[in-house]
């Protein structure tokens, strides 16, 4: 119950093992395919390209930036947590006029402040935003209206997805996204090592302007090689056999009823949470749905309610990070969520809880689970 790695299928693990195949040859052009129109289902993603790179998530948000940013574009960054943060300084990398927004932890920016933030400043050309900040459990629903506040003011709105991918509906191209930027160890049930970017037709035409782009992540040779179902480079070939698996097992299950279990498990945990007594972190209406953060009860570490989870009841979860370290722990709620493991875990965290001295209130466990996954 980590915010990522997180479990895979047993199908995932078992396509791991398949036997080498050759990058250059016509069986890969074919996976290759297929887990691009795959993901294209997930994303939304009816127009533009979407790229699956051999590298973290973070390499996604690289390639996004590296491509898309160029040197005297003004950059509004909104900074709500670490991953925030690390995508504004990517930016830094190529731009000399990042000028950072600081929204408060366990918030997103609304469109009103969005518009204000805009509207202040001398012309914007690029947004950064955070769809699901990993470090604080907070969502951003309104990322719809901004990116159509963006599309009609010619603002290139790039996004970090990483947990929100295959955990929330999305519309990446009906939005009017410049870029957005996924992971494949979150909410899609893959191992890591892969980033998933789609980059709309008006930002990749914006790219083909720009005089320098890198050499590993140059949209433009990548598209080169995608027009033959190719990667530029050498592909974890075993990682995206277990991501065509992951993404087969969900969409065999349907794709709503993978984003409503997420949702109901998200239900779940709040509901409990509140009943013990706890905190949570995020404030409405910025609860994340995939990864639940709470903080932590006076007197007790972080590493002390990981440790004891872990090593007595056989559940991973996570302490706070960057600025939130020591404040908060955080459950992933994420990929294969089901009534069983919600339930496992929050009954280790209330007896990891008492294990510690901290009294809670008393849940009916079996009864929120049940409530929660029946709506």
């Amino acid at each position: 119950m980590l915010p990522g790695p997180t479990d895979v299928p047993e199908q995932a693990l078992a396509a791991m093992a398949r036997r080498m195949i050759n990058h250059r040859g016509e069986e890969f052009r074919r996976l290759h395919g297929e887990v691009i129109e795959k993901l294209r289902k997930v994303l939304g993603a009816t127009s533009g390209e979407v790229f699956v790179l051999t590298c973290s998530s973070t390499g996604g948000i690289e390639f996004a930036v590296s491509n898309l940013i160029d040197r005297n574009d003004r950059v509004l960054a909104f900074v709500n947590g670490l991953f925030a943060e690390r995508m504004t300084v990517a930016a830094e990398y190529y731009s000399d006029r990042v000028v950072r927004v600081e929204d408060e932890l366990g918030t997103s920016v609304t469109p009103e402040r969005f518009r204000s933030e805009v509207e202040s400043r001398d012309g914007v050309d690029v947004a950064l935003l955070v769809h699901n900040e990993t470090s604080t459990g907070a969502f951003n629903p309104y990322v719809p209206e901004i990116a159509e506040y963006c599309r009609r003011n010619g603002i290139l709105l790039i996004v970090d997805g990483v947990t929100s991918i295959g955990g929330y509906p999305l519309e990446a191209s009906g939005w009017g996204l410049a870029s957005f930027v996924g992971g494949t160890q979150k909410c899609l049930a893959a191992p890591p090592g892969l980033a998933i970017v789609y980059v709309s037709d008006e930002a990749r035409e914006r790219a083909r302007r720009k005089p320098k782009r890198p050499h590993y992540f140059d949209l433009l040779t990548h598209e080169e090689f995608m027009k033959r179902l190719e990667t530029p480079f050498t592909p974890a070939i075993s990682l995206f056999y277990a991501l065509d698996a992951s993404l087969d097992y969900m969409l065999e299950r349907g794709l709503e009823r993978w984003y409503s279990a997420h949702r109901q498990g998200s239900a779940a945990f709040y509901e409990a949470l509140e009943g013990m007594g706890l905190s949570v972190f995020p404030r409405d209406p910025f609860r994340s749905r995939t990864l639940i953060a709470a903080r932590l009860p006076a007197g007790v570490q972080d590493a002390q309610l990981t440790k004891v989870m872990k090593e007595r009841h056989g559940v991973h979860i996570a302490g706070g990070m960057g600025r939130t370290k020591g404040l908060i722990f955080r459950i992933g709620n994420m990929g294969m969520v089901t009534p069983e493991r919600v339930r496992r875990t929050l009954r280790a965290l209330s007896a990891s809880l008492e294990e510690l001295g901290v009294r809670t209130n008393r849940v009916d466990v079996d009864g929120v689970v049940e409530r929660a996954f029946a709506g």
